[in-house]
């Protein structure tokens, strides 16, 4: 309801993770320059061996800054364009609006349980203080999450596992990995794809000691097996790079949440809080995994290399992050009920399509059920190019009535390039582009029809 507290939870990168007012994780080009040699930034970032579901220890530990607005990206696995007046557009007084800042290299049972602590402190504060001539209902309120990628999963375990569904109207995720992804086991195993040798191995020595990102491997029927079909990944299966604990305790963390799912649905009703799955499904997106005897990785992008009749059958789409498949609760019976967007991963959040929807749940009322466009287009790029040198940019699935083009964004949103693509055939488009040392925001759009699609990418 319109007196609800509203709650934005981010992902990964949504926090600046800082050490002495420096943002430690703003991966400029002029940082990774400079960290990619000295062995104290490595393990100023690292985490200590077996944190578990603990804090971190010095050196490692970081001060939580504030909420990201703007683009960031952790190459290879992730990228966000930002949020940039968020409250305003959604319509949203400052007061009941709030974003919950958190280190998101933890474990998300950790960050779930300060979730529970900044929702008491902010809520209680928000029912006592609220003025009842403007929030005559304050005082029954309770909390609306707004939720990006990996902040959904850590909404779960606090309203499911920690009973934070008594304080909760309704949850709203938007490319939450319900059942993992197939691309942070990509990462993990240090085969991300368009990164350089260096920057590749320095990110996987930092970032597979992150609670975080294990608990992001995924629990759906990801490995192919031509004697099996399909088959879920398990802490015997030997990937090469990758502990056995961290597969186990993935899996433990979905099953503990799935559990509580379970209780509480049959002692309190399924109807206890509004919950709405927001995802892409247009792009090429990792989405299963085969292995050899020795457990070195192949990932693969449909589903073909298995022998079960059912996969002919599977939506083998995405965000270009999270699979169609894991972008919906594995409670609900079909993909069917997820509202699917066309953006990416990095800009599900700022589609103006969601925006709306989301405007209507803050005010109460039920969203659209459909929400993709007219237009199936499918983009690709890479994470990663290097300054003066091209780099491609792909359209799939689209028309050459759209005319499109692609636009180089800088931070402020100003446009510093606009280039055309050209037709390959087979509904496919190419555009070849250079640019200058930088974080840029790329946006495919159509000059005739009413589409855009934006990711971020690092230009070295």
């Amino acid at each position: 309801m319109k007196d609800d507290l509203v709650v934005v939870v981010p992902g990964i990168m949504g926090t600046a993770l800082t050490r002495d007012g420096l943002d430690v994780w703003d991966l400029t080009p002029q940082a990774v320059g400079g960290v990619l040699g000295p062995r104290r930034t490595s393990e100023l970032l690292r985490l200590q061996e077996g944190i578990g579901d603990g804090d971190p220890e010095p050196p490692h530990a970081l001060e939580v800054g504030r909420a990201i607005d703007g683009a960031r990206l952790l190459p290879g696995l992730i990228s966000d364009t930002g949020c940039a007046g968020l409250q305003r557009r959604l319509g949203i007084e400052r007061e009941r609006f709030a974003v919950f800042p958190y280190d998101w290299r933890l474990s998300n049972r950790n960050s779930a349980r300060k979730l529970k602590r900044f929702v008491d402190e902010r809520l209680d504060r928000w029912q006592e203080t609220a003025d009842p001539t403007r929030y005559p209902r304050a005082r029954d309120a309770k909390v609306i999450f707004l939720c990006r990628s990996m902040g959904g999963l850590v909404v779960r375990y606090y309203t499911e596992v920690l009973g934070g569904w008594e304080r909760t109207r309704s949850v709203a995720t938007l490319g939450t990995p319900f059942s993992g992804s197939v691309k942070a086991l990509r990462f993990l195993t240090g085969r991300a794809r368009w990164l350089p040798g260096s920057l590749n191995e320095w990110l996987h020595g930092i970032c597979s000691t992150y609670p975080s990102l294990g608990q992001l491997i995924p629990t759906y029927r990801v490995v192919l097996d031509e004697e099996r079909g399909r088959d879920r990944l398990n802490s015997r299966t030997p990937v090469e790079g990758v502990g056995p604990w961290m597969i186990a305790d993935s899996a433990a963390y979905f099953v503990e949440i799935n559990n509580a799912i379970r209780a509480n649905d049959a002692a309190h009703g399924r109807d206890r809080y509004g919950l709405f799955a927001f995802g892409g499904d247009k792009h090429r997106t990792d989405q299963a995994v085969s292995f050899s005897p020795d457990g070195r990785p192949t990932f693969h992008s449909d589903f073909s290399k298995s022998t079960d009749p059912e996969d002919r059958y599977v939506q083998i789409l995405g965000d270009g992050t999270v699979a169609h498949i894991a972008q919906t609760p594995p409670e609900w019976p079909s993909t069917g009920r997820t509202l699917w967007l066309e953006s990416r991963h990095a800009d599900l959040i700022n589609a103006d399509a969601a925006i709306h929807q989301l405007k209507r749940m803050c005010d109460d009322l039920e969203p659209a059920r459909a929400l993709s466009s007219e237009h199936p287009v499918g983009v690709e790029l890479p994470d990663v190019a290097a300054a003066g040198e091209p780099f491609e940019v792909w359209a799939t699935n689209a028309d050459a009535a759209m005319r499109l083009r692609v636009r180089r964004l800088a931070e402020d949103g100003t446009c510093v390039g606009d280039d055309t693509m050209h037709p390959c055939g087979d509904g496919t488009f190419r555009a070849e582009l250079r640019a200058e040392a930088g974080r840029w925001t790329l946006e495919v759009c159509s000059t005739t029809a009413d589409y855009a699609c934006r990711d971020v990418i690092l230009v070295m």
